[in-house]
Formats: structure tokens, C-alpha cells, sequence
């Protein structure tokens, strides 16, 4: 069994490798706590230890070390007449929380304004009076209303452009009192998990899901199955979560904790040893249920996939390119930007090609063919959803939605059109990047080659997504090997 691991203590990720013969079983472990197991029976165990360690060269090319195990070091015997070592000290305690609140401000009511009198229309008399004058003071008065009237617009562009400096001023500074200075609040939904090993004894992993409201209500969730709902207090640096059972009995657990901005560490009172590490999580804290999901995109339309037609896909796409590493063939419209790159174990190429703010990024890896199956000779019925494409599809999501900030993807459909055979395809909607950025709508597609999986991500500002629908289409239709 060989195990690799990449990042901190906080967002960990865990592979490890088993072979059983013939049989490779890969478990991957991520930070938020979830695992996935897949198995491969290969057909002789040279090839299941060929099979691993192109797997492990994979994981080490992607930054994951390999956690070598060593045994337990043995203590330094003691020399007559010299005194032992002293203790060592104890841990240092983590500082006292503040469990303060913040409230939210009241804003001040708009002032009303008082209604406009009607101007009363001056007597003949008084009219003629005006007009004479008006005519004496002509030729004069051009020049200094000249005058008022440019200083009045000098005016109103430095009052402009004061209004945008204490926009700005009032933006950064709230920027940084939420960041920096705002008290760190207990209140909130926080996720963790925690991963006991040993060698020579099974990998233990347990995921924490703990919410906490204002209104001194929690909720907590063990391994994503076994939830408890119920109460909390808290005083000094103790946190007590008391809750029922479906019996109506009420059971208390205690911790200690040490409170971050955006951590909160659950130790023994006891011992101070630390049971699991959580993370804030932006999301509003529901006790007794979980906030509904935002609703995929609708605006799919399947026969949008069927209508094919080659010559049209021809002239819109008409530009031939592959890969350094010639996993694959596309074609691409006159006038966008290509750029590509491979590894040189010829596990995984990526090529991007774009245009103004449209962008079709495709990826060739290895893993995502493993883990699928695409080389199973077992036949599927059209759109099953077993079929190894689809099974790729789908575990390409989490990748997604960890690229791409509030990514949401509708059920994928079969996509046809490619000499790679069979695909899915699917609408996503995304944040774009950027501050002020605005959502992202594109086609999420998956094909796969004897030992590639071919992912194709077609992504554009969501109001221009209709007029680029045919071209991503079309280079997503050329993919070839």
C-alpha cells in the first residue's frame, strides 16, 4: 500500500494506491471530508504494478509526496549517575475566544422633501420691465454667463469624483474591518474532518458538520449520515452542545475551543488534545435543514447537440491543432488564441483557445480514464448512465466547482457529432472572476479515448452565451484522435 498526501492539515488531499494481485484499489480522501474508492482488474500483476506506479509517477508530477512509514524511534538508555531528561513542557493554550456579536446597522431614514410651490406668472407690466432690461444687459452679461456656467460644471466634475473617492474609501474600508478587524463570531456553519492512521491499521476518517445560530440553536453531522439537532452555550473558551434523541434523551459533550476568523478547533477539555479542525464556510446557518440549492440551468436544450451539420462546422471551425503531446485533434475559428502543454510522462495535456472573453479549455488525463473504466469492454445502451462517459462526466464536477467560484450544471444529455464516439454534455453557470465580474454560462463536455478522458469546458459572459452557442459546438464536434 502506498499513500501520498498534498497540502496543509487544513485542505489536505490523500491518495493511496493498494495492489491485490491483479486487482489496483485507489482511495482518494479530500479536505472537505468526502472519499472515493475505485477498483481495476488488470490482467496480470506486472501490469497491476506497471498500473501503479504510472498512477504514483502521476501523483508526484502533481505536487503529492509519499508519505514513507517509519517505525517508532527508540528511547536513549540513561547513564548511571546522570539525571534524566526533564519533562517537556506542557502545550502552550490556545487563547481565550471573543464570542462577541456583531449587529447589523440601522440605516438612517431617507429625509423628505418638501413639495414645490408653482411659479406665479408676472404682470404684464413687470414682463415689459424684465425684457428691457434683459436687452440692455445683453452684450455684457454673454461673458459672464460663460463664465458661471463653466465654473458651475468644474463643480459638478469635482463633486463627481469626490462621491467615487468615498465610494471607493468606504468599499476598501469594509474590505478590511471584515477581513482584519470585525470580531470573530461563533455563529456560523463550520466543516472539518479529521484522519487517524497507522500503519498496519485501516485509515480512520470522520467528517464534522456543525451549525450554530443565533438563536443558540446547533446542529451537528457525523460522516454526513448521523445528524443531532438540538442546543449550545458557550462560556469563556467551553462550548456545551447538548442534544435529544429519538428517544426524547438529552446527551451534553463538551470542548474546549480556540476561535479564529475563519477556524474553529474543538479540543478535549481534558487533555487539550485537538479532535478536529473546522472551517468557516460562507453559508447561512440553517438548524433543522439545509438551504435549497440554487435551481441547474434550464435553458438547455438537447436538440440544440442534434443538429449537426458538418459542412457549417467545417467554416465556423477551420483552423487544425493538437496537443505537444497528440492526445488529441481539434479544430478551432479563424482569429482566436491558441496555447497548449503536456507532461513529459504523457499523462495529461491541456490546450486553451479563446477569443475576446470566450474560452474553450480542454483537458486529456489519464486519472479521469482510470477511474472511469473507458477501457472496459462492456457495452451500454445510449445515455446509460453506468456507460464509463457518464461515470467521467460526473467526477469531473467537483473538479469544476472547485475551479469556478458558484458553479451549478445541469443533468448532462449525449452529446454525438465526435469521432471519439459517444459523450455527455451539460450547461453550467459560474461567477466570473473578478470583482465586479459577471456570470458565466457555458457547455461542459466529456469524451473519451482507449486511455484519455477528454474533458471540454466552453465558457462566456452569460448574455453573449446564445450567439457563441454553434462555435463551441463546432470545436467540441471536431475533437478527434
Amino acid at each position: 500500500m502506498r499513500r501520498f498526501s498534498l497540502g496543509s492539515a487544513t485542505d489536505r488531499k490523500i491518495v493511496v494506491i493498494e495492489l491485490d494481485g491483479t486487482r489496483m484499489s485507489v482511495v482518494q480522501m479530500m479536505p472537505d471530508g468526502s472519499s472515493k474508492r475505485n477498483k481495476k482488474e488488470l490482467s496480470s500483476e506486472a501490469e497491476a504494478q506497471g498500473a501503479s506506479e504510472r498512477m504514483a509517477r502521476e501523483l508526484i508530477s502533481r505536487g503529492f509526496v509519499e508519505q514513507v512509514a517509519r517505525g517508532p524511534k527508540p528511547a536513549r538508555p540513561t547513564k548511571p549517575g546522570v539525571p534524566a531528561t526533564k519533562p517537556a513542557a506542557p502545550a502552550p493554550q490556545h487563547e481565550e475566544p471573543d464570542a462577541s456579536y456583531l449587529f447589523a446597522d440601522v440605516e438612517a431614514p431617507v429625509a423628505t422633501v418638501d413639495p414645490v410651490l408653482s411659479r406665479l406668472s408676472a404682470p404684464p407690466a413687470t414682463k415689459a420691465a424684465a425684457e428691457t432690461a434683459v436687452k440692455k444687459k445683453k452684450k455684457g452679461g454673454k461673458k459672464k454667463k460663460k463664465a458661471k456656467d463653466g465654473d458651475a460644471l468644474d463643480k459638478r466634475v469635482l463633486a463627481g469624483a469626490a462621491a467615487f473617492g468615498a465610494l471607493i474609501i468606504s468599499f476598501f474600508g469594509y474590505m478590511i474591518y471584515d477581513g482584519f478587524l470585525k470580531p470573530p463570531t461563533i455563529v456560523g456553519t463550520w466543516r472539518g474532518s479529521m484522519i487517524e492512521f497507522e500503519t498496519g491499521h485501516a485509515i480512520i476518517h470522520t467528517r464534522y458538520d456543525l451549525i450554530l445560530d443565533e438563536k443558540k440553536r446547533a446542529e451537528m453531522t457525523l460522516q454526513e449520515k448521523y445528524t443531532s439537532v438540538g442546543s449550545y452555550s458557550l462560556k469563556g473558551n467551553r462550548l456545551k452542545l447538548s442534544f435529544k434523541d429519538d428517544d426524547g434523551e438529552t446527551t451534553e459533550t463538551q470542548y474546549k475551543i480556540a476561535l479564529g476568523r475563519s477556524t474553529l478547533d474543538l479540543l478535549d477539555p481534558e487533555t487539550g488534545k485537538l479532535v478536529v479542525q473546522l472551517i468557516r464556510f460562507r453559508e447561512k446557518p440553517v438548524v433543522g435543514g439545509k438551504p435549497e440549492a440554487p435551481p441547474a440551468p434550464t435553458e438547455f436544450a438537447a436538440g440544440d447537440t442534434d443538429k449537426i451539420d458538418k459542412a457549417a462546422d467545417e467554416r465556423i471551425a477551420s483552423v487544425e491543432f493538437s496537443p505537444k503531446d497528440s492526445a488529441f485533434k481539434l479544430r478551432y475559428p479563424q482569429g482566436w488564441e491558441s496555447d497548449t502543454g503536456s507532461r513529459p510522462d504523457n499523462t495529461y495535456s491541456w490546450a486553451t483557445v479563446s477569443h475576446d472573453s470566450a474560452k474553450i479549455r480542454i483537458i486529456a488525463d489519464i486519472k479521469g480514464s482510470l477511474m472511469s473504466g473507458s477501457d472496459s469492454s462492456r457495452d451500454h445502451e445510449e445515455g446509460s448512465e453506468s456507460a464509463p462517459v457518464h461515470v467521467a462526466h460526473e467526477l469531473y464536477k467537483k473538479t469544476a466547482a472547485e475551479d469556478y467560484g458558484d458553479f451549478n450544471e445541469s443533468k448532462p444529455a449525449v452529446f454525438k457529432g465526435s469521432q471519439l464516439g459517444e459523450g455527455r454534455i451539460s450547461v453550467f453557470t459560474a461567477a466570473a472572476e473578478g470583482l465586479f465580474g459577471s456570470k458565466l454560462r457555458g457547455y461542459h463536455v466529456t469524451l473519451l479515448t482507449r486511455d484519455r478522458r477528454v474533458t471540454i469546458l466552453c465558457h462566456c459572459p452569460e448574455k453573449e452565451f446564445a450567439k457563441l452557442k454553434p462555435t463551441f459546438l463546432a470545436v467540441c464536434r471536431s475533437l478527434s484522435r
